[in-house]
């Protein structure tokens, strides 16, 4: 009866004995400073070794800090499932809330899925992890790739899984051989994305969606080729395209007289649009 009641308190022993076992070591080590004299030491270890202790199992070994897998919130993802960011980053089984918080699991989220752009959590213990995902928005894909590689506005590439057609196409490039998901549209490649950016703005919309972006040569500076969907080409460079950082007025000033060009009656038919000059456009057929 003694060996069971024994076994009976083993099993209910709490965060608080569990408290006392983590500090026992520390207070051992108190004890010896304090024969030698050293006795603010002795007090700074102690409080401190108690407040880690009482820290470490109080929030590590409860169980009220368990979070459940059903009980985790995931809003935001579009793309991603829910099943896919519990099972890819260790969620699909009850895991410490505070640990989570504590960890690198929003770090881990963005450098192991590009698509995800930010994630911000929420625990409220107790009851429920929330986690809020913010994902990447395709602005065009890459041409020439084996994988199916879109790019955003910051120029971050990243697999899409879902159709890609809609978007623009972009190339006339060599593609770095370290481009993969996660990196970076080399800089001065961004103008066409600023191109493309703009033209999806209503105060900068073509008559007609943009379907390809290519380069003209092998450097940026020398301009852009632009097919829309109907088949018609524009022909378009400004000044600093290759080291921009976000739409110039010179691309947009440009941008507004190729629109003016394409929306005159008297140019239906025309397929030829060169829109190289500041303040003209010259048409062909």
């Amino acid at each position: 009866m003694a060996t069971e009641r024994r076994r009976g308190a083993k099993r209910k022993a709490g965060p608080g004995a569990k408290a006392l076992a983590y500090a026992l070591p520390f207070l051992a080590a108190g004890a010896t400073l304090l024969s030698r004299g050293l006795f603010p030491i002795v007090v700074t270890v102690a409080v401190l070794a108690g407040f880690l202790a009482f820290v470490r199992a109080y929030y590590g070994a409860n169980p009220a800090f368990t979070v459940d897998p059903a009980a985790i919130v995931i809003r935001g993802n579009a793309t991603l499932t829910r099943e896919q960011v519990l099972q890819n980053f260790g969620l699909d089984r009850p895991v410490n809330g505070f640990d989570l918080v504590r960890g690198d699991l929003v770090a881990r989220l963005r450098r192991q899925s590009p698509l995800i752009k930010n994630v911000t959590m929420t625990y409220q213990p107790g009851r429920t992890l929330e986690l809020w995902v913010e994902e990447r928005t395709p602005l065009a894909r890459l041409a020439g790739t084996p994988l199916p590689l879109v790019v955003d506005e910051e120029g971050v590439c990243f697999i899409y899984p879902r159709p890609r057609d809609a978007y623009p196409e972009i190339g006339g490039f060599d593609l770095p051989e370290q481009l993969a998901p996660g990196t970076h549209l080399p800089p001065n490649l961004r103008c066409m994305l600023h191109l493309i950016a703009a033209t999806a703005s209503p105060d900068w919309r073509l008559p007609g969606t943009v379907a390809r972006v290519f380069l003209l040569s092998d450097e940026p500076d020398d301009g852009l080729r632009v097919t829309l969907r109907d088949g018609r080409k524009i022909v378009i460079a400004w000044p600093g395209m290759a080291t921009e950082t976000g739409a110039s007025d010179a691309m947009l000033r440009r941008l507004a007289n190729v629109g003016k060009a394409l929306r005159q009656p008297s140019l239906a038919g025309k397929r030829h649009f060169n829109a190289m000059a500041a303040d003209a456009v010259s048409v062909s057929d």
